[in-house]
């Protein structure tokens, strides 16, 4: 049995595709939006670009948890990819902006992490526990976005 856990969600939202993807793409917009993000620090500063370092500082449930990603692959205004490890172990995943067949868009979000030492026990409850959560997240993301038009 895989210890991966993986976690995918898409949310509509009525902007234009080039719209989602200024968003998604400023780490310093993701502290808007991502319950519980304290810190995002590109490394160079600036959007998305292959190689790109990033440091993440989530806090939930009264605890710090550290991912270090780098950007993998880059479809400029369409999707980037990263990965890397952090506090739970190895983290991968991808952020992806399609039209919508209207003037909308759609944004996915895909998250896989393989939980490493002890994190491994919590592997039945991290699935539900992180889709919960980006479902919430991507929620705000639409309000914050669609609130701009």
């Amino acid at each position: 049995m895989s210890s991966t856990v993986h976690v995918e969600e898409s949310v509509r939202i009525d902007q234009s595709p080039s719209r989602v993807w200024e968003a998604i793409a400023d780490y310093s917009f993701d502290i808007k939006w991502r319950k519980g993000l304290r810190e995002m620090t590109p490394d160079p500063l600036g959007g998305p670009a292959a190689g790109t370092k990033v440091h993440e500082l989530v806090k939930t449930s009264g605890r710090n948890y550290v991912a270090d990603t780098v950007v993998t692959d880059l479809d400029p205004g369409v999707s980037y990819r990263f990965a890397g490890s952090g506090t739970i172990g190895g983290l991968s995943g991808a952020r992806t902006v399609q039209p919508d067949g209207g003037t909308g868009a759609v944004f996915t979000y895909e998250i896989e992490l393989e939980p490493k030492g002890g994190m491994r026990l919590l592997r039945p409850v991290l699935g539900p526990m992180v889709r919960s959560g980006l479902k919430k997240d991507l929620r705000k993301l639409k309000v914050l976005l669609e609130r701009e038009q």
